[in-house]
Formats: C-alpha cells, sequence, structure tokens
C-alpha cells in the first residue's frame, strides 16, 4: 500500500504527478446524493478522484437513489478483485484507519486515497 506517497500515474498519453492522502468517508461523500426518499434532480453524480490500490478512479459515498449508503467505484483499469465497477454498502473507513477500506464479511480490503489538489 502506499498511502501518503506522491505517486505517478498515467493519465491518456501524459505522465503526471499528484500528492494524495489517505481517505476518509466525509472525503468520498456525493455532494448531489440522490436518497430514495429524497432524490435528486437527475443530473450525474459527482465522483472523487481517488486511487485504489495505486490505480485510478473516481468513488462515492451515497445511497444513489436507494434507501441505504453505500460506496460505489469506477476504475480506469480493472483491479484484481474489484473489477472495474465495484459498489457494497458493507464497507467501512475507520476513523483510526484511514486509507483503508473493509468491506465484506470476509476481511476484504483495500487502499483508499485521494488527491490533495482537490481538498
Amino acid at each position: 500500500m502506499l498511502l501518503g506517497w506522491t505517486l505517478y500515474y498515467i493519465s491518456g498519453d501524459t505522465m503526471s504527478e499528484r500528492k494524495t492522502r489517505p481517505a476518509k468517508e466525509e472525503d468520498l461523500i456525493v455532494p448531489n446524493g440522490s436518497h430514495a426518499m429524497r432524490p435528486n434532480d437527475g443530473t450525474p453524480y459527482i465522483l472523487r478522484a481517488v486511487l485504489v490500490d495505486g490505480i485510478p478512479a473516481q468513488a462515492g459515498i451515497d445511497p444513489f437513489g436507494t434507501y441505504s449508503e453505500r460506496i460505489r467505484i469506477l476504475l480506469d483499469l480493472a483491479h484484481d478483485q474489484l473489477g472495474l465497477e465495484f459498489q457494497t454498502k458493507r464497507f467501512m473507513i475507520r476513523n483510526e484507519e484511514p486509507g483503508i477500506c473493509r468491506w465484506g464479511g470476509q476481511g476484504q480490503s483495500f487502499a483508499i486515497e485521494v488527491f490533495v489538489d482537490d481538498d
């Protein structure tokens, strides 16, 4: 896991350098979210640029039109366990362990970082 490091990744055909920090749950709250009892206006959800185990992705925490909160991740490249798109309501990012998202019931986890220049 590369938490808090300067990471290099390829974006299109150019190399970019951006600083990251471990993500907290509040970093990933979708600002224009939608609950089944309080739908949004239909605009696309605003997800945050992140790295998941070093893979560029977009992530957000919201009910996404349902009744319960969940984490949604859209990865730029397939992740060995998560694939290209991942969503679960069985997740937790503990305040004592920012940057580690535990999910499922079998002790699965992944590293998740946000870009400092997006703060």
